[in-house]
């Protein structure tokens, strides 16, 4: 009997520290999706003012961007959101008409890496997002 309790003392607290780390990836992940909108978001409003202000606003469609001010203004998103540091990378793309941004780090799980020595007790969380200029309808 005693032992049967035991087990079942190990496999519960197996599942505690399997839902806690599952919980830290969620939020984590959570966390740089908000992220990643956000940037693609600012990069999306750089608009290219000088094709604007020299051909106008088009007929229809979207307006053009300013690539190197989308992907500055994205990048610059991530940093007042704090999320950039040694163990993220950030990859920000722009098109003529969208950015893309893909952001990938590497987070320490609470029980795993408490358990752990080594690598083993962290885990890789990806996020993207891409957004488009405004469309004149």
């Amino acid at each position: 009997m005693l032992l049967l309790i035991l087990g079942l003392v190990v496999v519960a607290a197996l599942l505690v520290a399997v839902v806690t780390d599952v919980s830290a990836l969620y939020l984590e992940r959570r966390e740089l999706v908000a992220a990643a909108d956000g940037a693609a978001l600012a990069g999306a409003q750089a608009v290219d003012e000088e094709w604007v202000y020299r051909n106008g606003l088009p007929s229809s469609g979207p307006v053009p961007l300013d690539a190197t001010a989308a992907e500055r203004a994205a990048r610059d998103y991530l940093a007042d959101a704090g999320v950039l540091g040694p163990r993220t990378n950030v990859t920000v793309s722009s098109s003529p008409t969208t950015v893309s941004v893909a952001i990938v780090t590497r987070i320490e799980l609470p029980v795993a890496s408490s358990v752990t020595a080594g690598t083993s007790g962290t885990a890789a969380v990806s996020a993207s997002a891409t957004a488009r200029t405004a469309v004149i309808p």
